[in-house]
């Protein structure tokens, strides 16, 4: 019996944890992709929230051309682009010299949740990996706020919190001479936002926390002792290995996670050069 070409070229899916992640093959990011294909990829996204591709050999420009087949491309306010491609944030690091932005990095986070906007997803594509170490674990958001109390979901439900840039900056930020320069560009480029600490993804229409380490200030309507006292406890219990996956980067690898429903980390326990090129897809305002 004949069969279609859509039907050839149906995505494998492989859950690789319990509550998130999936190992994608069936496709080749570097030939052009139908509208049916794409349609597969992001309902592997949605279902599984962070999707792994192994042995994607592509350029840079079949990089940007995938990430544009989900939405705009996002330009980050502060870290420099590649050279050439303005859609693209190489992100080099060595555990035993400077990180681009490592105190971020290797802490639990949602990207760039300070900006009114926060991304979609991210599409990030390992150029250059240590020999051991480098992975990178995910959780799943919507699985923290499924496991609390109903009395507690139901508190959180309306609450807000506000993120901002400046609370992720090292222990030492505010003694640096430049820092007030710094701390005026921030209020210009990203000033203070406020968020719903509950998101309802915009998609599936799930619920999940949206809080996190690096950006999220304070819960509005509460006294300081309340709300550093109930972030402490969302933030611990968002970091359960039980709502996480680990992933280790090979050569050519890429990672496509969910940025409306998933929380970072990158673990800096490697010496050697790493290098990632990173596009970002743009989002919209949660609610």
């Amino acid at each position: 019996m004949a069969t279609n070409a859509s039907e050839v070229r149906r995505l494998h899916v492989e859950p690789i944890a319990g509550t998130l992640g999936a190992d994608i093959s069936g496709i080749d990011l570097s030939q052009p992709l139908d509208d049916a294909l794409i349609a597969e990829v992001r309902q592997a996204l949605l279902d599984n929230h962070v999707i792994f591709f192994r042995d994607q050999r592509i350029t840079p420009e079949q990089q940007v051309a995938f990430g544009r087949r989900f939405g705009e491309l996002h330009i980050h306010p502060y870290i420099p682009h590649r050279e050439g491609y303005p859609e693209i944030l190489q992100l080099q690091s060595r555990a035993d010299g400077p990180a681009a932005m490592a105190y971020q990095s290797n802490t639990w986070h949602t990207d760039l949740t300070y900006e009114a906007e926060p991304p979609m997803a991210c599409i990030l594509r390992a150029v250059e990996v240590p020999p051991a170490g480098g992975d990178t674990m995910w959780n799943n958001l919507h699985a923290a706020y499924d496991a609390l109390s109903e009395p507690m979901r139901e508190f959180l439900d309306d609450k807000n919190a506000i993120h901002y840039i400046a609370i992720s900056m090292p222990a030492d930020f505010l003694e640096q001479t430049w820092s007030a320069k710094q701390v005026e560009r921030f209020h210009e480029l990203t000033p203070p936002v406020q968020h719903p600490v509950v998101r309802t993804h915009p998609e599936t229409g799930r619920k999940g926390l949206f809080v996190n380490r690096n950006f999220t200030s304070h819960i509005m309507g509460l006294n300081r002792l309340e709300s550093d006292a109930l972030l402490a406890f969302l933030l611990q219990h968002i970091e359960q290995p039980e709502f996480a996956v680990r992933f280790h980067w090979t050569k050519d690898s890429i990672a496509m996670w969910d940025n409306r429903c998933t929380q970072h980390y990158a673990i800096i326990d490697y010496k050697s050069q790493r290098t990632m090129n990173r596009v970002t897809i743009c989002g919209e305002r949660p609610r």
